[in-house]
């Protein structure tokens, strides 16, 4: 990724949200068409209108195909690569060309409009814009209203219950364990699941729970919690020393065994600013 550019927030692009972005879009279109019957659709044969409903959905589903292969590529691209808002903004504009050239060829083909191709292309790209645009704004914003209505949530709840302690959920949102503050170490992440690294009675004790550090990491933003490494997030109350190797750097934890956990290159600068600058 280069310098500057912004990652896309990653409830907008979760395989839940995709799907259900893709269905609302699905009816919002096939809804829009029928009341509003754009593409020269109220210049069709004269036929009933089950029939018009039945061409229309047909218009929509192929559409929809453009859609689900778009954001089947970015799945596979997002496991290269994160997704920028450039790349998803890129993405909506060309999902919209596409869908736009194929209906001014259907309706060149099909329908025998005797309008130019162009003038048929440019009327074809502004009503394909409101049929996607509209539902992807609603979408996107109801994605983000939930995202920060769960984190606040949370926070509220951490602050109801007590200060001191930090709640862990797993990624249903069920809460399975709640730490003091002073013994959290650190969380490590396994694949879909992530370990809880606490002391208790003085001795190193972890604890297994299905998440993800994506999600705490955007749960726990500015708090005691800070990630280093993609697999790692450390309590910073834990961190009695920052070290660095070479281009290597470690953070030394306090604690039975005093335990180093990694930063990773990507994190070198977050870390930096967290603890100081004195590190070159």
């Amino acid at each position: 990724m280069k310098k500057g550019q912004r990652l896309i927030p990653d409830y907008f692009i979760t395989k839940k949200n995709t799907v259900l972005q893709i269905l609302f879009t699905t009816l919002f279109a096939y809804v829009f068409i029928n009341i509003y019957r754009p593409f020269g659709s109220g210049d069709w044969y004269n036929v009933d209108w089950w029939e018009f409903s039945l061409y229309s959905g047909l218009l929509v589903i192929a559409g929809m195909l453009v859609v689900l292969a778009s954001r089947l590529l970015m799945f596979f691209l997002k496991k290269k690569t994160p997704v920028t808002i450039r790349y998803y903004v890129l993405m909506i504009l060309g999902e919209i060309l596409f869908m736009a050239a194929i209906y001014a060829i259907l309706e060149k083909t099909v329908i025998k409009d005797e309008r130019n191709f162009g003038y048929l292309l440019y009327l074809a790209i502004q009503n394909t814009a409101l049929i996607l645009l509209i539902p992807y704004v609603i979408s996107l914003l109801f994605f983000s209203w939930k995202a920060k209505t769960i984190s606040l949530n949370n926070l509220l709840n951490q602050l109801k219950h007590n200060s001191s302690f930090i709640p862990f959920h797993d990624e249903k949102g069920v809460l399975r364990i709640s730490l003091k503050a002073e013994d959290l170490l650190y969380i490590e992440s396994s694949d879909n699941y992530i370990s809880i690294k606490y002391l208790h009675n003085d001795q190193n004790k972890s604890i297994l729970i299905r998440n993800t550090l994506k999600n705490l990491e955007k749960e726990f933003e500015n708090s005691l919690l800070l990630r280093c490494h993609r697999s790692y997030m450390v309590n910073v109350k834990r961190v009695s020393m920052v070290k660095k190797e070479g281009h290597n750097m470690k953070l030394i934890l306090s604690g039975p065994g005093n335990e180093k956990i990694p930063v990773s290159r990507g994190y070198h600068a977050v870390v930096k600013n967290f603890f100081g600058n004195q590190f070159t």
